[in-house]
């Protein structure tokens, strides 16, 4: 067995190692599915065939499945039709007329006697014009012949009723060979002759095309013709072929140096793009597996040309007996007379290149053969008469149909449907054309041939007509999505837009095709995304922004809708809700690692951070919960402020002073946090209102009045960075009125950090001159150097390169280099620079690239802190008239963008940089520091790398959650309390129980938002929930239904025991059946009044403390020992109460 290239395959398999994952490139298989043993190519070709494949392809045992499309995808079927060729009319010979004996692999040159053309009128005519243009040869015997190449002879190893089926003759040793088309000017011919039809249609199928040469062993052992069969199309022939298989160079020059190859005759292949054709024979030893019985390849290139498009292919002869009924019915027999008669209508001979139809007799039955094939369904049988006529593509039947309308109402399978509708339209059919009805094929045709005619034709189907086909065609990858390359063009096109429309659209998707695949849990426009209720159309249709798009060309006076929206946050798509769910369970991975449970005490690492007390009335005085609040805010500032951030990571455990509030499990957390950020951002004090919320004041803002104190501003936004990363480190929701570029400046943080060179890392800071007065003159931030020589206008950014363990960079054209040792930048132009005192930067500074995509992120990233100068800066970028630009500098905020800038008029030609410079003043440099100090902090706490290929806005939605409680998560957080989370556990399948539980879910259920968030804050210490729903609160809501005293519903089962000085004494009954039930619903501490003494009851400790004496006596739960009877007795007293009180109730 030989592999693609024609080396030989390993003869000993080998064997598959474990884990292994070989494919075997025969049958596509595993190979541990097939043995587990494999062999090689010999020569080092990657090639690997399983065991049972190789000895399959030695036996010749593989299976061939017939393909019946159309050239050059499939070959055929054929027809085999017998011609009337005697041994004596062909015989082997040489170059001067002599026979030949020996039997090589080179195509031999044969004699076709004159006999041959005396079988009728029509082959007389051929003969004579043959001779009359020297084409007729003679021999030394005075016969006269032409020569004819014949392939080499092979024996035949087809099974007998596969031979009955293609007509080969039943003799011992049949061998066949393929005798070529002559090499002639056949139009020329045709030209010389009476073109009548005669009965030998066979005969010329020969000459033209080729067929087949059977012949048998003689006595002297020469190779003697039997009888000669020709070709025609037939779609249900008896002979078929594989579907195309590749074919290697290699092969082709083996067969070219042996003049295998010979020139294309029939029309339907040549108008393919065939050139050569080649028969290849039975059992030859050249193809992987091998040509077991034989098969046509066919070269679409010259033979001294190479196959640069990969179109050279193999059709092999398939071996099954698929026509052996219509051969094996007996004669006369009511199915050989069906089968005769569809032949008769079904198969058609080739034309030859140049040839047209004889008479127009001949081509209006062709014509009426080529429609009625289209209305039945043999679509086999219209494209091969499509491909032999092609100006039938364009004509019409007497009810106007074209053949697209015939394939259109047809609805062939998609493959089919796409090589019919290619070649109609590679032979000028027109989608266009209507019927007698004023019907087009497009109209009578579904969705598969409407978006198949689409993509073929080049036209765009309707949006809003025909969504589907209008989804598929633009799919222009077939990948099931459409990327914001295809539906850019796609919008274009469906809107009718010009130049400025179209970059209103890419803008459009550059910045919102996150929202416009909201409904994808990956973020891709996927159909269902693009169909569903709440999909891309039915924000299309009922967008008021692409609506106006219409015409907006034909009225220039009206300006393009605005790009971003100027009213609230952006809503959480499903890939935000997904990507939410997923960095959640990462952040709970990560506190694990610090000792944190949810549900459980702060672990023994963290430290105790006691606090003010939150005012006890919430939001009935505004004034005194916010001046409680901005207390806790100064104490906490003041206590964790030279905290690290791994002391950060280790936690606090808080406590609020003056407040016996237990333990804190979380719940105390939540609250701090909550009035934390009360405090921040329940003034002006800490912060500038925008459009789009709170942000950091201005770099010029250099400290800030905290509570009666003093602290300076970066200090305060870098304890800010820190505080907001411990809230999401612990899993809070709170009320953040903080604009969304400060959260979104911390994910370009994580992006441009994730993509940055390690050297640039490490020289990130502040750098001032060796030997001067200390002040900064440069500050690297990520790849970019800003310059702080002028301090007029933004400082200008040069972009650095790392090139082994140097540092680039390119000032006025000359490129210089640094080298980092001994924590001093050598430069090398002889400058040597030292770092400045301030602490080394953690946040690098984003960058945008200098494209349209990087325009539009920039002005999306604007938009999150003032969306409406976020739209006008779009305007002056591709909108806005030359003669309104002159008005405009370059300056913003009162400050020069460069040097000079208030002298620097706006362009056309430098607009572009003028957007780019006012969103970097705006976004960046205001408040450069402040940001700089917030990010610092923020990944002092959390590490940068563990929110890479998150979403932008991922801080947004974790720390916000959704301050909507809808009835549908009021539904889950029932099935979640009810029945796991009711208190006391034994109880919990109570109906009683139950039904208490319930009363509270209807009573919420019929409440409004404020009443539950109200509700929340008191039941999990926050008013919102997370993004994730009520599954991810944590630790779980549970509901402690109070029983009444009176009644025991009390576990009887145990009792508790404090030990004294002569052993353990009991409590009451009464006393044990609360602590049982205290015990059952995890709780740990108990309290009670023993005359003057308070008493606590650690179950967990098993301890009781009297907190007067401070002495310390065991406790222990034990089993009581009850009778038997006496137990079911206070059973059948307790449900009697039950029963009591519920009648009561």
């Amino acid at each position: 067995m030989l592999c693609p290239r024609g080396h030989a395959t390993t003869s000993e398999g080998k064997k598959l190692r474990l884990f292994s994952r070989y494919t075997c490139d025969v049958c596509q298989e595993r190979v541990s599915h097939r043995g587990g043993f494999y062999h090689k190519c010999t020569a080092g070709c990657d090639f690997r065939v399983c065991g049972i494949c190789k000895k399959e392809a030695e036996k010749s045992n593989y299976i061939v499945e017939p393909c019946t499309f159309t050239f050059p995808s499939g070959l055929g079927p054929f027809e085999i039709r017998s011609t009337r060729l005697q041994s004596h009319d062909l015989n082997r010979a040489t170059a001067t007329g002599r026979r030949r004996d020996d039997m090589d692999m080179e195509d031999a040159d044969w004699a076709l006697r004159e006999s041959f053309f005396q079988k009728s009128a029509s082959l007389r005519q051929c003969w004579s014009a043959l001779h009359q243009n020297g084409v007729a040869m003679e021999d030394s015997g005075g016969q006269r012949f032409i020569s004819v190449q014949v392939s080499p002879v092979a024996p035949v190893n087809l099974s007998l009723e596969v031979r009955a089926a293609n007509r080969i003759p039943d003799i011992p040793g049949i061998m066949v060979a393929w005798m070529y088309a002559l090499q002639l000017e056949w139009p020329m011919i045709f030209s010389m002759i009476d073109q009548r039809e005669d009965d030998a249609a066979a005969e010329w199928n020969l000459l033209k095309v080729g067929g087949f040469v059977y012949l048998q062993p003689s006595e002297d052992g020469r190779p003697q013709v039997v009888c000669a069969n020709s070709i025609a199309f037939h779609p249900n022939g008896c002979m078929q072929f594989s579907a195309a298989q590749p074919w290697c160079s290699e092969w082709t020059s083996k067969l070219v140096e042996s003049r295998r190859f010979h020139k294309v005759t029939a029309q339907k292949w040549a108008a393919a793009g065939a050139c050569y054709v080649c028969w290849v024979c039975p059992e030859e030893k050249l193809l992987r597996p091998g040509a077991r019985h034989g098969g046509f390849a066919f070269l679409f290139h010259e033979l001294d040309e190479e196959d640069v498009a990969g179109r050279d292919r193999f059709f092999e002869v398939v071996g099954k007996p698929l026509g052996a009924a219509y051969a094996g019915a007996s004669a006369g027999s009511p199915v050989q007379a069906s089968m005769a008669h569809e032949s008769t209508l079904c198969a058609m001979s080739f034309r030859v290149v140049g040839e047209w139809p004889a008479t127009s007799r001949h081509m209006e039955a062709s014509q009426r053969r080529c429609f009625k094939a289209a209305s039945n369904g043999r679509w086999a049988l219209l494209a091969h008469i499509l491909a032999e006529f092609p100006q039938l593509a364009t004509a019409k039947d007497d009810s106007g149909q074209t053949v697209l309308h015939c394939i259109a109402l047809g609805r062939p399978k998609t493959r089919r449907a796409a090589e019919l509708l290619r070649l109609v339209h590679s032979h000028h059919g027109d989608l266009e054309a209507k019927n007698n009805e004023g019907q087009r094929a497009y109209e009578l045709g579904d969705l598969v041939f409407k978006a198949q005619a689409c993509e073929i034709w080049g036209l765009s189907p309707d949006l809003f007509a025909d969504p589907e086909v209008w989804f598929d065609y633009w799919d222009v990858n077939k990948d099931g999505h459409l990327s914001p390359e295809e539906l850019i063009p796609a919008l274009t096109a469906a809107y009718e837009v010009g130049d400025l429309g179209r970059q209103w659209i890419e803008s459009y998707v550059n910045t919102h095709y996150r929202e416009m695949a909201a409904l994808d849990p990956n973020a891709l426009l996927t159909k269902n995304a693009f169909l569903e209720n709440d999909g891309l159309l039915h924000k299309l249709q009922s967008s008021e922004e692409f609506i106006s798009l219409r015409g907006q060309e034909d009225s220039p006076r009206i300006k393009m809708p605005a790009l971003f929206r100027t009213e609230g946050r952006k809503k959480p798509t499903a890939a935000d809700k997904e990507a939410v769910t997923v960095f959640s369970a990462r952040l709970e991975e990560f506190r694990k690692k610090f000792g944190w449970v949810p549900g459980h005490a702060a672990p023994s690492s963290s430290r105790s951070l006691q606090v003010p007390a939150p005012f006890a009335g919430g939001d009935i005085d505004p004034r005194r919960r916010l001046k409680a609040a901005e207390r806790m805010l100064a104490v906490s500032f003041a206590k964790t402020t030279a905290r690290s951030g791994k002391e950060w990571l280790k936690g606090f455990s808080i406590e609020f002073a003056g407040d016996d509030a237990g333990i804190d499990h979380g719940g105390l957390t939540k609250a701090w946090v909550q009035e934390v950020g009360h405090a921040l951002w329940g003034s002006e004090a800490f912060f500038d209102m925008t459009s789009a919320g709170s942000f950091l004041k201005p770099d010029s803002t250099t400290d800030m009045l905290l509570h009666a104190f003093h602290v300076p501003s970066e200090s305060l936004y870098r304890w800010l960075g820190r505080f907001l990363a411990y809230a999401l480190y612990q899993q809070c929701v709170l009320d953040c009125a903080l604009s969304p570029w400060a959260l979104r400046w911390l994910m370009r943080v994580t992006e441009t950090q994730a993509a940055l060179p390690a050297l640039l890392k490490e020289a990130a800071g502040s750098w001032r001159r060796d030997g001067s007065d200390g002040s900064r003159i440069a500050t690297i931030s990520g790849s970019v150097l800003l310059s702080h020589m002028d301090d007029v206008g933004l400082p200008p950014e040069t972009p650095l390169r790392v090139s082994g363990q140097h540092i680039e960079a390119t000032f006025d054209g000359e490129t210089v280099t640094a080298v980092m040792s001994e924590g001093r930048l050598h430069w090398s132009d002889g400058d040597v620079w030292m770092r400045c005192s301030e602490p080394v930067l953690l946040a690098p500074l984003p960058v945008w690239e200098q494209t349209p995509t990087g325009d539009d992120q920039l002005l999306e990233d604007l938009a999150t802190m003032d969306p409406a100068m976020a739209n006008s800066l779009w305007r002056v970028r591709y909108e806005m008239p030359e003669e309104d630009l002159q008005w405009l500098t370059f300056s913003y905020g009162g400050k020069e963008l460069v040097p000079g800038g208030d002298d620097l008029e706006v362009t056309a030609d430098n607009r572009a940089e003028y957007v780019r410079l006012c969103c970097k003043a705006a976004l960046l440099y205001t408040s450069q520091r402040a940001l700089q100090a917030f990010g610092d902090g923020f990944f002092e706490v959390l590490p940068s790398d563990m929110f890479v290929g998150a979403p932008v806005d991922i801080f947004q939605w974790l720390l916000l959650g959704n301050a909507h409680i809808s009835d549908t998560q009021m539904e889950k957080l029932a099935q979640i309390v009810i029945p796991e989370g009711l208190v006391p556990k034994h109880l919990k399948d109570a109906a009683e129980v139950r039904d208490s539980a319930s009363w509270i879910f209807e009573i919420i259920r019929r409440s409004d938002d404020n009443f539950r968030s109200r509700l929340f804050e008191f039941w999990t210490g926050n008013g919102r929930l997370p993004l994730g729903g009520v599954e991810a609160i944590e630790p779980k809501p549970r509901i402690q239904v109070m029983v009444s005293q009176e009644k025991q519903y009390v576990a009887v089962d145990y009792v508790w025991e404090v030990q004294v000085s002569g052993g353990w004494r009991q409590y009451s009954a009464h006393m044990s059946g609360n602590l049982n039930n205290m015990f059952e619903a995890g709780l740990r501490m108990c309290e009670f009044q023993s005359g003057q003494s308070k008493i606590i009851i650690d179950l967990g400790a098993n301890l009781q403390i009297n907190t007067r004496t401070g002495e310390r006596r065991r406790v222990r739960r034990r089993p009581l020992q009850s009778h038997p009877r006496a137990l079911a007795d206070t059973t059948r007293e307790r449900s009697s109460d039950c029963e009591k009180d519920r009648l009561d109730r």
